[in-house]
């Protein structure tokens, strides 16, 4: 068993696999840990009952994540609902 993974081969594809994993989980972290700012902002921002739709500038202005971040963040999640009419309006879903 050993030769086995003495093979140079093998030992590369343990190594991509190995990355791919930690880069896999790394991006995972990184989705729940912007997921959890965007919804706690959206909720929030509906307890004073004015407006529970914000749009994608807003949140990304009051949580300085980037526009294409809280929009990928907004479509992922099943926390956050988009608005149907409107393309760049979120809610949080509850």
């Amino acid at each position: 068993m050993t030769e086995f993974f003495d093979n140079g081969v093998v030992q590369l594809v343990l190594a991509v696999l190995a990355a791919v994993a930690i880069l896999a989980l790394f991006g995972w972290l990184k989705f729940r840990r912007d997921e959890k700012i965007v919804a706690e902002f959206l909720k929030d921002a509906g307890l004073d009952g004015s407006k529970r739709f914000r749009t994608t500038v807003d949140i990304s202005s009051a949580t300085r994540l980037h526009e294409d971040r809280v929009r990928s963040v907004c479509n992922k999640s099943n926390r956050i609902k988009q608005k149907q009419e409107d393309d760049d309006v979120w809610k949080l879903h509850e």
